[in-house]
């Protein structure tokens, strides 16, 4: 473990060797010493460091430990929780996974903190009870149940390692979740949505090609946006996928999405020769990290992306995402005659249990069409 800290700790700046040290490198923007620190905070206005810096307060938790931390004070519950975010990183948890952890687990330790508890050991279940009980005065009870779910790995990795001898977790009950109908896009939507996207420049053929591989495959956000050029092969018509938890599956893309891949291909190449980006999604405008003609998408771009276009459609009635065409996907096929088992291998899912959502979703709209067949009141004959 100290090994692996030291080698961490050439991306982070502190105030000693000795002392807690800040990881500015889950910001993306790396400091390889207190000199290079000094030199980048020069060289950007003072309202975006402030900015940055609270951002990467020390509530964050994220900072290599160093060997005098781990000797003199394992049981803090603050070096505990940066601890367990090192052990996450090392396990080569997602940056979205530790991300979460970093932040739910963090505000847990704010509030045990603030009412006089410091060590593991003094957690109760009376202490998680009273900081869902908060989190309900400004949260739903989705959010709630999200962080209890990001807490309890912390916990459990609390007792594992002898930090708690009384679980805290077996007095907890959580917020019933209610059970909201899934809302898909309508065939009018994704009829809209591709008229705006039926011109000939290079967005329109981009866009276009995003909504189709969307609609047609279901990958997820991360998924799409981590897409390569060299993951797609139109002679088997398959698109190989590193889903979540580091499992590659493999979708199908029918004929007409390879025809719009091919067609945004073979104008990306042409609007920038010579460029050798391998991602598949990439903007032509310039921002304030590249002057480069041709850089990729990131994740916030497609998702802006397709709120934009969700907009100028004039779709208010649901969320306009990348995860709606999730949504999309798993229902049409599941109308179009798919099976469960096929759906929840496409998709990705570990287990049927979200793909049953779907199914659900869909029965009910199926009984309700229905019900004008078998009305009780309509067929009376009043």
């Amino acid at each position: 473990l100290v090994s692996i800290c030291d080698r961490l700790s050439i991306c982070c700046w502190g105030r000693s060797s000795l002392g807690r040290t800040f990881d500015w490198q889950s910001k993306g923007r790396g400091f390889e010493s207190l000199r290079l620190h000094h030199k980048a905070k020069s060289a950007v206005g003072s309202s975006k460091w402030r900015m940055n810096d609270r951002l990467t307060h020390k509530n964050s938790y994220d900072y290599p430990i160093v060997a005098s931390d781990l000797l003199t004070t394992p049981d803090d519950l603050r070096l505990c929780l940066s601890t367990y975010l090192l052990m996450a990183k090392v396990g080569q948890l997602s940056p979205a996974t530790i991300s979460n952890y970093r932040y739910m687990c963090g505000k847990f330790v704010d509030f045990c903190q603030e009412h006089g508890v410091t060590k593991p050991a003094q957690i109760t279940s009376i202490h998680l009870g009273l900081f869902l009980q908060q989190l309900q005065l400004t949260n739903g009870p989705q959010s709630v149940t999200d962080y209890f779910k990001q807490i309890r790995p912390f916990i459990n990795w609390l007792k594992e390692n002898g930090q708690i001898t009384v679980d805290p977790l077996k007095q907890v009950r959580l917020p019933k979740v209610p059970r909201k109908v899934i809302q898909p896009f309508t065939q009018e939507h994704c009829q809209r949505l591709l008229a705006l996207v039926s011109g000939d420049t290079f967005e329109d053929k981009r866009n276009k090609a995003l909504i189709l591989l969307l609609l047609d495959t279901g990958l997820r956000l991360r998924e799409c946006t981590e897409l390569k050029w060299s993951d797609i092969n139109y002679d088997s018509e398959l698109v190989k996928v590193m889903g979540k938890g580091a499992k590659e599956r493999v979708v199908r893309i029918g004929p007409k999405v390879q025809r719009a891949l091919l067609e945004y291909q073979y104008l990306k190449i042409q609007s920038f020769p010579g460029d050798k980006t391998p991602d598949v999604w990439v903007s032509r405008h310039k921002t304030r990290y590249s002057d480069k003609e041709c850089h990729p998408l990131t994740k916030n771009g497609i998702m802006q992306t397709i709120v934009v276009l969700g907009k100028r459609a004039g779709i208010t009635n649901i969320r306009c995402s990348p995860h709606t065409f999730r949504h999309t996907f798993a229902t049409m096929c599941l109308r179009n005659g798919a099976g469960e088992f096929e759906v929840q291998s496409l998709m990705g899912h570990s287990t049927l249990t979200q793909t049953r959502k779907y199914a659900a979703s869909l029965n009910s709209e199926v009984a309700v069409q229905g019900h004008k067949k078998f009305s009780p009141v309509d067929n009376l004959k009043l």
